[in-house]
């Protein structure tokens, strides 16, 4: 028989907490989208946005629209 794949090896222990491979990869990916979104919203202007601006608006606009 194989193991349980819901069973995970603990990566290390914050506290009582054990942290597991998924846990600390979605750790990564939230801390990347973080500082992505950061960069991205620095600087943005409400009377003269940028084309740059411009262009992701646009597509925020066509993701929600889709949604």
């Amino acid at each position: 028989m194989t193991g349980s794949p819901l069973l995970m090896p603990v990566l290390f222990h914050l506290g009582p907490v054990p942290v597991t491979a998924p846990v600390l990869l979605t750790w990564c990916i939230m801390a990347v989208l973080t500082f992505g979104s950061g960069l991205l919203t620095r600087r943005l202007a409400l009377s003269r946005p940028s084309s740059a601006q411009a262009v992701v608006e646009l597509l925020v606009d066509a993701v929600s629209g889709q949604i």
